[in-house]
């Protein structure tokens, strides 16, 4: 995997743990959102990050941080060189690393190993 892949799937894992502290906020997150949404970041992993967020369902995000090689990105945000698209909807899409990528992203401690 060259450079440039690696380092985005670090960033993206970074972004991951910022996300994670938004998830924290549990019953006050959604407290804030009616309609049991939060926006979260998108976790892309652009240099610097893209900035921009993503409104996902809180069950979406627990079910995705199950497994520590997925991600939520805005759509149009894949990276078909580092990952393959799982779930899609009109404000997010689901990624799940390419097998090359996932030692770049198999520290998160609350994640299962990708199978």
């Amino acid at each position: 995997m060259n450079e440039r892949l690696t380092r985005q799937a670090r960033n993206e894992a970074l972004f991951r743990e910022v996300n994670e502290r938004i998830a924290d906020l549990g019953e006050r997150a959604q407290a804030w959102s009616p309609d049991g949404t939060v926006d979260f970041l998108c976790e892309c992993g652009e240099d610097g990050g893209c900035g921009q967020r993503v409104r996902v369902p809180v069950d979406v995000y627990e079910r995705v941080r199950q497994q520590d090689d997925r991600f939520v990105v805005r759509p149009g945000h894949e990276t078909p060189e580092l990952e393959r698209a799982v779930e899609w909807a009109d404000a997010y899409v689901v990624v799940d690393k390419i097998p090359e990528a996932e030692p770049y992203v198999a520290d998160d401690p609350r994640g299962a190993p990708s199978s």
